[in-house]
């Protein structure tokens, strides 16, 4: 092959590589969709997080953040015109099992008035609830009279005589201890009123609310909010607390146990229970605290569960500690200039 001939081809060649062209509005759409999808993944992948392995005991769980529904309203002191203080934090307990379960000095009542050096009083019902199962008293029912809304009306007539009466049919001895406990109570000395009811409403299936009547004693929701705004306005310089449910699972009639947080029995699952006391609390102006994400939830509630719905004693004091906190360092008094 002769150099002319090499040359020819040579230049054959280069000519057909400079007709080659780039597309440069391809190639940057390339690279946009290549970015595009890195991104989606590594979104994904970080909102799915990492599994923890049962094995990884040795995990520390505290860099993990749980960001509560706690909302603690400060007292307004237009509502403590006229009272002396005597010197003493008298907190009132009502409720149920919490308090109920135990009632010696190492029961929920008696460690918190340990940790906050009160005189507190436990008026508290085992099963009871925080809504009635009939929407005005009904004679083939007497136990509405432990429920919250008739205890409060109890204290509000200062009268006893039917519910220690109903009480003292009670074989548990502890329906009566706690009707002895409400005839010593002096309500113009009262400063705290704590309120706890767990799981019952929830497992009982009661509806959650009924959006037809905000005030209906039939309803989770209707129970405490009719209740919580006579305390209000019978005993205004009273600060109440709700202490929300923590997590706990339902039991079903074979005695299979379901996640509350998933369990749906319709009226909704128990987190939905939570979220609807928390919204009576924004409508009652009342301090609630979340035990249900900040005190015993699904995570460790086996630690502090004696079975899917009571505490043992190391659940008590960590619903003691919790209590005790805001009791011993957040309370706050506001003037109605500041709250308005």
């Amino acid at each position: 092959m002769d150099k002319r001939y090499r040359k020819r081809i040579r230049k054959s060649r280069g000519s057909e590589g400079r007709n080659i062209k780039i597309n440069l509005h391809l190639v940057l759409i390339l690279a946009i969709l290549i970015i595009a999808g890195i991104s989606v993944y590594r979104l994904i992948r970080w909102n799915q997080g990492t599994s923890l392995s049962d094995d990884e005991t040795d995990v520390d769980t505290s860099q993990f953040d749980i960001e509560t529904l706690d909302m603690i309203i400060p007292m307004d002191s237009s509502r403590l015109e006229g009272r002396t203080d005597d010197g003493v934090t008298t907190i009132l307990c009502l409720g149920n099992n919490p308090f109920s379960d135990d009632r010696s000095g190492s029961g929920l009542a008696a460690k918190i008035a340990e940790k906050t050096n009160s005189v507190v009083y436990d008026c508290s019902f085992p099963d009871s609830s925080a809504a009635c199962r009939y929407p005005v008293y009904n004679p083939e029912y007497t136990r509405d009279h432990f429920n919250f809304y008739y205890v409060v009306e109890c204290f509000r007539n200062n009268e006893f005589t039917a519910i220690n009466s109903i009480a003292n049919d009670e074989p548990d001895p502890r329906y009566l201890e706690a009707v002895d406990v409400m005839k010593t109570v002096d309500m113009d000395k009262v400063d705290i009123m704590i309120v706890m009811y767990d799981s019952t409403d929830y497992n009982a299936g009661t509806p959650s609310d009924n959006p037809d009547n905000p005030l209906d004693v039939t309803a989770f929701t209707g129970g405490l909010r009719t209740t919580l705004n006579n305390i209000q306005a019978t005993w205004p310089h009273i600060r109440v607390f709700l202490m929300s449910p923590t997590y706990a699972q339902y039991q079903d009639e074979d005695g299979n146990l379901h996640n509350g947080t998933t369990k749906d029995i319709g009226n909704g699952n128990l987190n939905h229970y939570l979220v609807k006391e928390v919204d009576v609390a924004l409508d009652c102006g009342v301090s609630i605290i979340d035990n249900y994400f900040g005190t015993i939830n699904e995570d460790n509630f086996k630690e502090y569960m004696t079975d899917h719905m009571h505490y043992n004693d190391k659940g008590r004091e960590k619903l003691a500690d919790r209590i005790a906190d805001i009791i011993n360092n957040h309370l706050g008094t506001v003037s109605p200039a500041a709250s308005d």
